[in-house]
């Protein structure tokens, strides 16, 4: 609810309004569908799809339809038959499934939320962000979290440096 809550707010929807409630809770749906159908053609081109179709929807204001999504389908490098073949099918609903009990289990009521953990500490947990900062600007976003994370984990050079990857595979089932 907090997302759809945020995303009419965005759009400068009355919260109240169920047509556009209902409207927004479509499209947020049918975009985490499409992300995940291409996330089947890789992680990076799929990241790259969910960034561009945000700029078409949410900086460009385009609608979110049919001519928006194929534009960011193709701006991403993607094959736009096979992710509307995927979007439905039973691996990507199970695996929306899959993200959503883990989002769950790990207390996520806010997008977006980063959660970071320490791969050579399984002990130690993760750091949540789900707080960027007021600012819409991506280097101060890129501050707002270097800032945190600085804060939260140890400060040795293996941990605080850009080439750093997290994945969150073995946190997954």
């Amino acid at each position: 609810m907090a997302t759809i809550n945020d995303y009419m707010n965005l759009k400068g929807f009355k919260i109240s309004d169920i047509e556009e409630r209902n409207n927004a809770s479509q499209e947020v749906i049918e975009a985490a569908k499409l992300y995940k159908a291409a996330s089947c053609q890789g992680n990076k081109k799929a990241r790259n799809f969910l960034m561009n179709l945000q700029e078409q929807v949410n900086v460009l204001n385009n609608p979110f339809d049919d001519t928006t999504i194929k534009r960011a389908i193709n701006n991403s490098g993607l094959d736009y038959k096979a992710i509307l073949a995927d979007k439905d099918s039973q691996c990507v609903v199970q695996g929306l499934k899959r993200d959503q009990q883990l989002s769950m289990e790990m207390n996520i009521t806010k997008a977006p939320t980063a959660v970071v953990f320490d791969c050579d500490n399984e002990e130690k947990p993760g750091v949540m962000i789900n707080d960027f900062g007021s600012s819409n600007n991506l280097e101060d976003i890129n501050n707002n979290i270097s800032a945190l994370l600085e804060r939260e984990l140890p400060q040795t050079e293996s941990y605080v440096n850009t080439s750093t990857v997290i994945s969150l595979d073995k946190f997954r089932r």
